[in-house]
């Protein structure tokens, strides 16, 4: 057996699951958010699961989220009374666990994807999965759409991107938590103008989980949806490296030397399908392998230094957005109660300037930590005649740009 020590991950036709790096400091504060998300962030399902339903079952029945209501309401005396002390000392451990536990794995499953992608297990990842009930692959997933169906209803972020179980358990929890606090009712009273009853109606116990659902469903949609569109580029580049670079071909000099009647066409791609389906297409027209050189940029200035990944030093990307998102919604689904507008409408104004503010703390951090992207040459050797039918070719598979070398 050739496997390699350490494996990069798994492609099922139900969820991928890779060793990816993960700031550990993004994985603890969604912990804090929830415990268990920071689990489902690094796929610990089981874990994660079964302290998402600690979290639910011993905060109901602390009443520590109506605790948290009536305190920043400056309600204390009620705050105090409300709280049951049995359930909240139970809670408090198990609370400091999941972010310690977390922030720990994180850190280690960040040396294992190191060493993964250094020993070039991705080979041994197939880029597509089928099972009699689903399948699942590798593409260029956007992030935009991946937010955008988060924020629609947390879950079918994740469904869009291939992880089918963290999306599967989001949707049951929404469901639960949208239905027990009476949010559908509620916004169908703001919307009508009955403001007064729409905040009578709604339950902030459980309220006030939603913030964190929403804003972790699309937070981690969209750094899965990166990671996943990170591990096709490098599936991708093996595949292209190892079937189209012949080595009689890669004496540069001799490839572009202008044969009788012989033209070269160079062509830059974004690492997607479309650069596989290209070269297929070349091929079908009756162009043999040994006239196609594909070029897969693997070198890329990397965003944040392997050292700082592994003390937990560097904050993901974009985690502003989303964290000052889910506390500024918090915020105002709590106030929403007692301003004018009711919490519904608190709620989601609080969530959209959080967003903006995070969005440009995080701006500022893009310039200096943002990775360079990379993308793949296709060099093709034809023809006079076969120029334009190549060119054709190229363009309809989304080429960047291409020239000819006459």
């Amino acid at each position: 057996m050739n496997k390699t020590r350490y494996k990069k991950g798994i492609l099922t036709a139900f969820n991928i699951n890779i060793a990816q790096l993960r700031s550990p400091n993004a994985v603890m504060w969604w912990s804090a958010a929830m415990p268990g998300f920071g689990h489902i962030m690094i796929c610990k399902y089981l874990r994660g699961f079964l302290l998402i339903i600690w979290e639910f079952i011993v905060n109901i029945n602390a009443h520590l989220n109506l605790a948290i209501f009536y305190t920043f309401l400056g309600r204390y005396e009620e705050a105090i009374q409300v709280l049951d002390t049995n359930w909240i000392l139970l809670y408090v451990p198990v609370y400091l666990f999941s972010i310690w536990d977390s922030g720990r794995v994180a850190i280690d499953i960040n040396k294992y994807a190191i060493l993964a992608d250094t020993n070039g297990s991705v080979s041994e990842i197939e880029p597509i999965s089928f099972s009699a009930l689903e399948n699942n692959y590798l593409d260029k997933f956007s992030n935009k759409i991946a937010i955008f169906w988060s924020f629609v209803f947390p879950g079918l972020g994740h469904l869009y991107i291939g992880r089918t179980p963290s999306g599967f358990y989001i949707i049951v929890w929404m469901v639960i938590v949208v239905y027990f606090s009476n949010l559908l009712t509620s916004i169908h009273l703001t919307f009508t103008g009955n403001v007064y009853s729409a905040s009578q109606i709604l339950n902030p116990e459980w309220l006030i989980f939603l913030p964190s659902m929403y804003c972790f469903a699309a937070y981690d949609a969209y750094q899965n949806c990166d990671s996943f569109n990170h591990l096709m580029k490098q599936q991708q580049d093996y595949y292209l490296i190892n079937k189209f670079q012949n080595k009689s071909l890669l004496n540069s000099i001799s490839f572009l030397q202008k044969e009788v009647d012989g033209m070269n066409i160079i062509g830059s791609f974004d690492n997607s399908l479309y650069v596989e389906l290209a070269i297929n297409e070349l091929r079908e027209h009756g162009l043999s392998q040994d006239k196609v050189l594909a070029i897969p940029l693997t070198e890329v200035q990397p965003a944040q230094k392997t050292l700082d990944i592994l003390k937990g030093d560097v904050v993901n990307l974009n985690i502003f957005s989303f964290a000052f998102g889910t506390i500024f919604s918090l915020f105002g689904v709590i106030y929403g109660f007692v301003l004018i507008g009711g919490p519904v409408t608190w709620g989601l104004l609080s969530l959209f300037i959080g967003l903006g503010v995070g969005y440009v703390v995080d701006l500022i951090r893009l310039k200096k930590q943002k990775s360079k992207k990379g993308g793949v040459f296709v060099i093709v050797q034809c023809n006079k005649e076969n120029v334009n039918q190549v060119k054709e070719i190229l363009f309809n598979n989304c080429t960047n740009g291409l020239h000819v070398i006459q």
